[in-house]
C-alpha cells in the first residue's frame, strides 16, 4: 500500500466530520422511506454504472490490463447489486430515469465536473482515469461505511460487506499504480480531493432539498432531525 495514504485517509476523516453528521441524518431518513430508499439505491446504482462506463470509455486500448478490467467488472457488479436491492426496496422496475432517482441532476453533475476538473489539469491520459478513481474511492468508502451503519440501525438486513472490500481494494490499486508511476500522487491528491469536497457537498444539499420538498409540511422538530433548514 502507498506509505501515504493511510495518512490521506485519516485526514479524509477529519475534513469530513460535520459532513459525516448531515449525510448520516439523511439516511436514517432515507432508510425509514421504502419508496424513498429504493431511488437512493437506484441513485448508486446509476452512479456505479457510469463509473465502469468511464473506465470502458477511457481504458479501451489494446494494452488494457488485468487489474482494470477485474475494476470495471466489479463497479458493474455493484450497479447490478444496487439496483437488484432498489427494486427489491420499492417493489418495482426502476430505470435511470428522473422520477425513479434521487437528486438525479446532482448526482450526475457529481461525475462530470469531477472528470472535467481533472482533465484540465491532466488531459486525457492514463494518470486521469488513475486519479479520478482514487478520488471517488475515497468517497466511496466513506458512504458505504456511513450508509451500512445506517443500516444497521435502522433495521435493514441488507449488508455492504462485498462492495466495501472491492472498494477499498480499488484504492489501494489505483494509489500504488499512481506511484509506480511515478505522480505526484500525495500533492495532487489533496488539490483533487478539496474539489471532490465540494461537489458531494452540493449532492448532500441536493438530496436534502427532495427529501424537504417529498415531506408533507415538516415541522421544525422533524427538520432538525433530519439536518435540512426552511
Amino acid at each position: 500500500m502507498s506509505s501515504w495514504l493511510d495518512t490521506a485517509l485519516d485526514r479524509f476523516e477529519r475534513d469530513n466530520e460535520d459532513l459525516a453528521l448531515a449525510t448520516h441524518r439523511v439516511l436514517a431518513r432515507i432508510a425509514t422511506d421504502a419508496p424513498l430508499h429504493a431511488r437512493l439505491l437506484n441513485t448508486l446504482s446509476m452512479l456505479e454504472h457510469l463509473g465502469s462506463r468511464k473506465i470502458v470509455a477511457t481504458q479501451s486500448s489494446a494494452g488494457i490490463d488485468e487489474p482494470t478490467l477485474r475494476h470495471v467488472a466489479e463497479e458493474a457488479h455493484h450497479a447490478y447489486f444496487m439496483k437488484r436491492q432498489a427494486q427489491k426496496a420499492g417493489g418495482r422496475a426502476l430505470e435511470y430515469v428522473d422520477e425513479d432517482l434521487l437528486a438525479p441532476a446532482a448526482a450526475r453533475m457529481y461525475f462530470q465536473r469531477l472528470e472535467a476538473g481533472m482533465k484540465r489539469t491532466l488531459g486525457a491520459t492514463r494518470a486521469t482515469y488513475l486519479y479520478m478513481s482514487m478520488i471517488v474511492e475515497f468517497r466511496a468508502l466513506w458512504f458505504y461505511r456511513l450508509y451500512q451503519r445506517v443500516l444497521r440501525e435502522t433495521g435493514h438486513r441488507l449488508s455492504l460487506k462485498r462492495v466495501l472490500g472491492e472498494e477499498q481494494n480499488h484504492l489501494h490499486d489505483v494509489a500504488t499504480r499512481l506511484d509506480a508511476a511515478g505522480e505526484p500522487t500525495e500533492t495532487r491528491a489533496l488539490r483533487f480531493l478539496a474539489a471532490e469536497q465540494r461537489l458531494y457537498e452540493r449532492l448532500l444539499a441536493a438530496m436534502r432539498a427532495e427529501i424537504l420538498d417529498l415531506a408533507p409540511s415538516p415541522s421544525s422538530a422533524v427538520r432538525r432531525r433530519i439536518g435540512v433548514s426552511a
